[in-house]
């Protein structure tokens, strides 16, 4: 899977989360999260998933293409490679 990459801000000190946007919704994504603790919330008035693996923590709106995953602070550049490793080797 091709997609782009960004450092977004956030309010937590020492946060290493990326915004990646990619070429399918968050709804075609999550099926993609086998091995990944995945969490749906149809309640909302945009729906929206979570997911949790070895300290990466992934969330997104399930009806858009952007992603944000964030990374633990003490191995940020290591889950990070490994995460995108991961996601460019996905078909879609």
């Amino acid at each position: 899977m091709k997609f782009a990459c960004a450092k977004t801000e956030n309010c937590f000190a020492d946060s290493q989360t990326y915004e990646y946007k990619l070429p399918v919704t968050g709804e075609e994504f999550v099926p993609l999260l086998s091995g990944w603790a995945v969490r749906v919330n149809q309640k909302l008035r945009r729906p929206v998933f979570l997911a949790d693996k070895n300290g990466v923590n992934v969330k997104g709106i399930l009806s858009q293409n952007l992603i944000k995953a964030s990374f633990p602070a003490n191995r940020w550049e290591e889950e990070k490679a490994a995460f995108e490793k991961w996601l460019g080797g996905t078909d879609v």
